[in-house]
């Protein structure tokens, strides 16, 4: 009996281990192969973005609870790396930021930039479309020549390839 419980616990310690071998140093998570930085999305963002932003690129408005968001950035990443293109593939986090941010963005691997919105979250989302109605994730796809793509969830395989021409 002594010896079942001695197995018993030798086996959870190592499982234990294993796990703390594997896990990440506290507040740290390995997000892309490169460093990236939380910046400030407020209500004169996104009008900068469009005059000034990279194209092509692939907006994805996040919240931290949604369930279907990193499902729906990996389906826009695969679709970019069959591509000759490299987007830009940029994640709007809608409810954290700093290191919250940060410690979330860790589900979309492959991001090269992180917005965290800064201020009053209606007023922002209506200057990115004010028909918005606050369901994530949202999804803008802006071509290299301006055009833009606008919608919930995960775009359609033709939305995808009209992007990426």
């Amino acid at each position: 009996y002594m010896k079942l419980h001695l197995k018993l616990i030798t086996a959870m310690l190592t499982l234990v281990a294993s796990f703390a071998a594997n896990a990440h140093p506290l507040g740290q998570h390995a997000i892309a192969t490169k460093s990236i930085e939380v910046q400030t999305f407020n209500e004169e963002t996104w009008a900068e973005l469009l005059k000034s932003g990279p194209k092509p690129a692939a907006y994805m408005f996040i919240t931290t609870y949604c369930s279907v968001c990193p499902g729906v950035f990996k389906e826009i990443r695969d679709a970019t790396l069959k591509s000759k293109m490299r987007p830009e593939l940029i994640v709007v986090m809608m409810d954290a930021e700093g290191p919250n941010a940060l410690r979330h963005a860790s589900h979309f691997k492959g991001m090269t930039q992180l917005f965290s919105f800064d201020g009053y979250e209606p007023a922002i989302r209506s200057t990115v479309d004010p028909a918005w109605r606050n369901i994530t994730p949202y999804v803008v796809l802006i071509d290299r020549k301006g055009g833009i793509q606008k919608g919930v969830g995960s775009p359609t395989s033709q939305s995808l390839q009209q992007w990426l021409q």
